[in-house]
């Protein structure tokens, strides 16, 4: 029995992080989630913004520091990356420093440790519509979701 509900937690937390977290506008296609990370996704004002998140151990391939977010209305993600709808890589590394101080998961709650825990996803999510609203994003949160890679 214990071999079975290991395998049911394990098949559970599997689908959770797989999970995926459409939103409006529905012309905007679902983001590739960053391996070894995880994106925290709302629409405010029919736009749909979207976070990349490396867990710790892991940096973005490209410098993050004033992209905390990339977001589309109209069917386009406007990311650094050329056709398609990659927002960003988490790459291994000693040191992460070319993201913004909360784009990254804490050591010990990697994307797939928060998601499984409302408490922690629910501050992600809180904190990332607050982030938002600092850079004068209004609207009703809606179609709030974080997925991991």
């Amino acid at each position: 029995y214990m071999d079975l509900f290991a395998c049911l937690q394990s098949c559970s937390l599997q689908l959770r992080t797989r999970v995926p977290c459409h939103g409006e506008p529905k012309t905007c296609p679902m983001p590739e989630v960053p391996s070894n990370g995880g994106l925290a996704c709302v629409t405010l004002s029919n736009t749909r913004y979207c976070k990349p998140m490396c867990n710790h151990g892991y940096d973005f391939g490209f410098p993050r520091m004033t992209r905390l977010y990339e977001d589309c209305s109209d069917g386009t993600w406007s990311t650094m990356y050329i056709g398609g709808n990659k927002l960003a890589v988490c790459n291994k590394t000693p040191f992460a420093f070319v993201g913004g101080s909360t784009a990254y998961f804490p050591e010990a709650q990697d994307c797939s440790t928060t998601l499984a825990n409302s408490q922690l996803k629910t501050k992600i999510l809180d904190d990332f519509i607050a982030e938002l609203r600092k850079h004068g994003k209004d609207g009703e949160a809606q179609h709030t979701c974080l997925v991991c890679g």
